[in-house]
C-alpha cells in the first residue's frame, strides 16, 4: 500500500497485515522456547566456557547478516525468502536432538540464527508494503506484540512439555510444528505480495548504492538509527543484569520483574495504539525515552522489592511507547522504496546492542563498578537516545499540525 492510498482503503487489519503478524509470532515462538538453553547446556555437561559462545551464536548470525539483508531483501523476493526461512527454522529445530557436541550444537545454532534473521528481515520488508503511512504508529505497536506474546506463552508451555518429552532438545524439535501454520498463512499472500505480483511495481527492486547513500545522508535517518542503538543498549543492560540485582534485593522470583514490565508493555501497545497516530509521534517518542531514562536511573537507588516492581511497570510502559514509535517515525521519514531497507537497519542497531551491550555491562561489573553505576550507564544510554531524537521533534510537530502523516 502506498502513500497515495485513499482514506477509504487505509485499513490496518487487512489480511496481509494480520497474516504477517501471525507468521512473525509463530516464528518468535521458536526463539522464546530457548529461555532455558543455558541450563540445557549445563545438563549436557559442556564446559561453562562454551555456554556464552553457544548462546550468542544465534544473535551473532543476525548481527553479521542483517546489513547485507537490508539491501538484498526486497519486496520481490521477500515472500519466497520468508517461506524458505521457515523451512530452515523447522529443520534447525529438528536438529537439536542430534547435536550433542560443541561443534554440532554450534552448527545448529548458526543455521537456526541464519534462518531466523532471514525470516524477520523478509517479514519486515513485506510489512512495509502492507501498512498505510497514516496508521504506522498503531501498526508497529500491534505488530511488536508478535515478539512479546511468545515470551509470555512459550516458557510455561515448554515447562509443561518437558516432563512429557523428557529432554529440552525434544521440546525444541516439537516446536518445529509452529512452522506449519506460518507457512499455511503465507501461502495466499503470493497473489498480492509474491515475486510475480511485484515484478512490474516501481520501487520493489533492490535499491541502488546511490539510493542507500542518499537515505543514509539524511540527518533525520542517521539520528534515528543512532537513537535506536542507544535505546537498545539501555534495555539490553537491564535485560541481562537485572536478575542478579533483584536476587540481591531478596526478590524470590526475579522473573516477576519481566512479568510486570512485559505485561505493562503489552497493555500499552494494545490499548494506546490509536494515540500513536493521533499525536505527534516524535514528541511522544522523546517523552517515552525521557521516562525510560528516569525509570532506569531509579533502579540504581532501589533498595526494596516493591519499588523495583513499581519501576518495572513504568519501564514497561515507556518501552511500550518508545519501541513501536521508533519504527513508526523511521517509516514516516523514509521514501517508500527505502522503507524496508531502513527498517532492517533499525533491526541491525538492535542486533548491535545485543552483541555489545552485555559485553560492556559484564566489563563494568568485572571492574567492580557495581550495579548502581551499571544502571546509571543504562539511563545515560536512554538519555542519549532522547537527545538524538530532539532535532526530530520540531519537524515532526509541523508535519502533524499540517496533517502530513
Amino acid at each position: 500500500m502506498n502513500d497515495q492510498a485513499t482514506s477509504r482503503t487505509e485499513r490496518l487489519f487487512t489480511y496481509d497485515f494480520t497474516v504477517l503478524t501471525l507468521a512473525a509470532a509463530f516464528g518468535f515462538c521458536n526463539i522464546a522456547v530457548f529461555y532455558g538453553f543455558g541450563s540445557y547446556l549445563k545438563r549436557l555437561g559442556l564446559e561453562p566456557a562454551w555456554w556464552g559462545p553457544l548462546l550468542a551464536a544465534e544473535p551473532l548470525a543476525a548481527f553479521c547478516l542483517r546489513p547485507f539483508l537490508s539491501v538484498l531483501v526486497t519486496p520481490r523476493n521477500a515472500l519466497d525468502l520468508a517461506r524458505s526461512s521457515l523451512v530452515g527454522i523447522g529443520l534447525a529445530l529438528c536438529g537439536y536432538p542430534f547435536a550433542r557436541s560443541v561443534a554440532a550444537i554450534l552448527a545448529v545454532r548458526l543455521c537456526h540464527g541464519v534462518a531466523f534473521v532471514c525470516l524477520v528481515s523478509a517479514v519486515t520488508v513485506l510489512l512495509a508494503r502492507a501498512i498505510p503511512r497514516t496508521l504506522a504508529g498503531r501498526a508497529f505497536g500491534y505488530f511488536s506484540l508478535s515478539a512479546l506474546v511468545p515470551y509470555a506463552v512459550m516458557p510455561p508451555l515448554a515447562e509443561w512439555l518437558l516432563p512429557v518429552l523428557g529432554r529440552e532438545d525434544r521440546v525444541y524439535a516439537c516446536c518445529a510444528v509452529f512452522v506449519l501454520p506460518a507457512l499455511a498463512l503465507l501461502t495466499p499472500l503470493g497473489r498480492r505480495l509474491g515475486r510475480r505480483a511485484m515484478a512490474g511495481v516501481a520501487g520493489t527492486g533492490r535499491p541502488s548504492l546511490a539510493q542507500v547513500r542518499r537515505s543514509l545522508a539524511s540527518p533525520a535517518v542517521r539520528l534515528l538509527l543512532l537513537a535506536n542503538l542507544f535505546l537498545f543498549l539501555s534495555t539490553t543492560l537491564i535485560f541481562f543484569f537485572i536478575k542478579p540485582f533483584a536476587l540481591r534485593l531478596g526478590l524470590a522470583d526475579p522473573g516477576l520483574f519481566f512479568t510486570v514490565s512485559t505485561a505493562a508493555s503489552i497493555a500499552m501497545r494494545a490499548l494506546a495504539g490509536p494515540a500513536y497516530d493521533k499525536l505527534p509521534r516524535e514528541a511522544l517518542f522523546l517523552a517515552a525515552l525521557s521516562g525510560l531514562a528516569a525509570c532506569i536511573a531509579g533502579f540504581a537507588a532501589t533498595t526494596g522489592q516493591g519499588r523495583l516492581l513499581t519501576l518495572a511497570a513504568g519501564y514497561g510502559l515507556c518501552l511500550g511507547v518508545a519501541m513501536p514509535l521508533a519504527n513508526a517515525v523511521m517509516f514516516g521519514l523514509s521514501q517508500p522504496a527505502m522503507r524496508g531497507t531502513n527498517l532492517n537497519l533499525m533491526l541491525f542497531m538492535m542486533d548491535t546492542a545485543y552483541v555489545f551491550g552485555p559485553l560492556a555491562g559484564g566489563a563494568m561489573l568485572a571492574a567492580e563498578a557495581g550495579y548502581p553505576a551499571l544502571f546509571h550507564a543504562a539511563a545515560g544510554c536512554a538519555l542519549t537516545a532522547g537527545l538524538l531524537a530532539v532535532p526530530l521533534v520540531a519537524p515532526g510537530w509541523r508535519s502533524w499540525r499540517r496533517g502530513g502523516r
